[in-house]
């Protein structure tokens, strides 16, 4: 996928807490226009670390991230993010939960009501309405937290490990969805995962940290053309033979 108008661009980028040794250092890497990219690395490579200070959550140490332009100093109303487990409200409703994210893209009041209903059809969650957050599976829940993302109307989304939490076949499940639901918006997606082959399955590219201080070591361009399935995926040889290789450089890289 063409690079030459970034949505996301970050150049040099290195990242330490409290003057310590350094998390992230010297990162660059643009993500284009509606693509799908995702990070895979060792446990404390600055994967999470990453995301945080690309949505302006952590400052970076040195270099420059820029959004669809200028660069990006503090909390960005353009970047939304996903965390691994939930942080849906508990007292609220499928729908109130959803709302929410109505209600920080600024979408007017009187237009709440036919978001909330086409982004639950969206989210396959017809019927559970009104539904409160403890009375859904896991992975029911991912779908409102998705919805309700898709409601705040990002053109990036940042997606931290979001299925890590599920049981295999419901991660796939969601991974589906989450690609179908791609399809049609098509915002750009960092993806950060620790399943080698959920980034093969749901990526345009993948990319591949070293252990801290976290650098790219190698960048996977997909194999795969899209729609894709990422269920049926998983028996083409070239899918396990790319997940092979990935594990192979993460041997090296910690």
């Amino acid at each position: 996928m063409t690079q030459a108008s970034p949505t996301l661009s970050i150049q040099h980028v290195a990242v330490a807490f409290n003057d310590g040794p350094p998390v992230i250092e010297d990162l660059s890497l643009d993500v284009a226009e509606g693509e799908f990219v995702a990070i895979v690395g060792p446990s404390g490579c600055g994967k999470s670390t990453l995301l945080k200070v690309i949505s302006g959550l952590l400052p970076a140490r040195a270099g420059q991230i820029h959004v669809a332009g200028p660069a990006a100093n503090g909390p960005k109303p353009r970047i939304g993010f996903m965390f691994q487990r939930d942080t849906l409200l508990p007292w609220a409703s499928v729908a109130s939960n959803i709302a929410v994210g109505c209600e920080l893209s600024g979408l007017p009041k009187e237009k709440h009501a036919g978001r909330i209903a086409e982004l639950i059809a969206l989210v396959r969650l017809q019927g559970y309405e009104n539904h409160y957050p403890g009375a859904l599976s896991g992975g029911m829940r991912q779908r409102v937290s998705l919805a309700r993302l898709l409601a705040y109307d990002p053109d990036i989304f940042l997606m931290d490990e979001p299925f890590g939490a599920l049981d295999y076949q419901t991660k796939i499940l969601m991974g589906r969805e989450l690609l179908r639901i791609w399809e049609a918006s098509r915002r750009s997606i960092i993806f950060v995962t620790h399943d080698i082959e959920e980034a093969v399955a749901l990526a345009d590219r993948v990319i591949v940290m070293s252990t801290r201080p976290g650098r790219i070591v190698a960048i996977h361009q997909s194999l795969f053309k899209r729609p894709r399935d990422p269920r049926s995926l998983r028996g083409d040889p070239r899918f396990g033979a790319l997940v092979q290789t990935i594990w192979s450089e993460l041997a090296v890289a910690d």
